[in-house]
């Protein structure tokens, strides 16, 4: 059994007993609960959930999405909300979120903007929202093809972290959970880094894994939880990462969010060495492994360009200014670095040359 003394963070068997206590007292104050679950989170992950609700005889209000980023839009955002209106749901009401990022992050952001704000809670389903996305309190949709555009900050009240539900996982989503626990090794002291173990799918060690990002994200988050200064460092890979994700999308290939932050991740190491003096070996060993792991992303001049413009765009960038996470060395990450558009485009230009 995993306690990772964490308030409001369960592990497997405690998380399970503890939902069965706030759905006892759901029912027993005859508050409403909504469940969010994408078409394939419904298929594989509800029917375990299901038998709960089941057993203490409370109503289910199953709301379902198509899967996919695409989906992470203000369209489904309305429909989630038109779902809670016309079922008279109150501020009382509770949203349960059973689900990868994009769940966590469109639900998350429905219970935020319903009426000011209702109960949420996360059941992440896929090793990114484990390890990252559902933990923290930020919430979001994409808006005209820039990622996470809008949102707002809105903790879960409690996050289930099942991990049974990942012997559900397609291997691109295994891909995509590793890009977010890279990250993290790069960017908190003793990061665990046998990255072939985690391509084993070692079940020890993933859950270990995941067990240390959530204590090391939910300290970050606590000291700092409007992103006003040390947050920042958890948006390493990120910047560059969510264009390389935005440009996937426009051209309609299958890139996922982990895939795009490991991307990422390889391009800031790059502008670590030329603007932090980080050695260059360690951007040498990361690009080796990305290389063994991860389909590499093309680009072209016209590509070059069109990222130029999402990143000067990225929320993250301050009047006009590219503002990124780099690395002095491994386990030192420094937040607010100011990157020149020539030194940006230095940097994709390299990446393009690599594949």
């Amino acid at each position: 059994m995993m306690n990772i003394a964490v308030a409001g963070i369960y592990f497997n068997q405690d998380a399970l007993l503890d939902f069965d206590k706030v759905l006892m007292t759901c029912s027993q104050n005859d508050q409403q609960v909504f469940v969010l679950a994408d078409d394939q989170t419904k298929q594989y992950c509800w029917p375990l959930l299901e038998p709960y609700f089941q057993s203490i005889q409370i109503k289910i209000n199953l709301i379902t999405i198509p899967h996919g980023e695409e989906n992470k839009n203000l369209h489904q955002l309305s429909e989630i909300w038109k779902r809670l209106t016309r079922a008279g749901a109150g501020r009382d009401a509770m949203l349960i979120n059973l689900g990868g990022g994009v769940i966590t992050d469109l639900g998350g952001f429905a219970a935020a903007s319903y009426k000011r704000g209702i109960r949420t809670i996360h059941f992440p389903t896929t090793l990114l929202a484990m390890a990252d996305a559902a933990l923290g309190g930020k919430t979001g949709i994409d808006f005209e093809g820039y990622k996470n555009q809008i949102g707002a900050f809105h903790q879960p009240e409690r996050v289930y972290i099942i991990t049974d539900f990942l012997k559900t996982l397609p291997e691109v989503q295994w891909r995509s959970g590793m890009g977010e626990l890279i990250k993290y090794n790069f960017i908190m002291s003793g990061g665990m880094n046998q990255f072939e173990l985690l391509a084993k799918k070692d079940e020890a060690y993933i859950t270990a894994a995941i067990a240390q990002a959530v204590r090391f994200k939910m300290e970050v988050v606590s000291e700092d939880p409007m992103e006003k200064g040390r947050r920042k460092i958890l948006n390493f890979g990120h910047t560059i990462g969510h264009a390389f994700e935005s440009l996937g999308l426009s051209r309609k290939l299958n890139i996922t969010h982990g895939e795009a932050v490991a991307a990422g991740i390889l391009a800031e190491l790059f502008l670590s060495v030329e603007l932090k003096g980080m050695k260059k070996n360690v951007l040498e060993d990361y690009l080796e492994y990305y290389q063994s792991l991860f389909d590499p992303f093309i680009l072209n001049q016209v590509d070059i360009d069109n990222m130029m413009d999402l990143i000067v765009h990225d929320k993250k960038s301050k009047g006009g200014n590219i503002m990124m996470v780099c690395m002095d060395s491994k386990g030192k990450a420094v937040f607010d670095v100011l990157v020149e558009p020539e030194q940006l485009r230095a940097c994709l230009t390299w990446f393009s040359e690599l594949f």
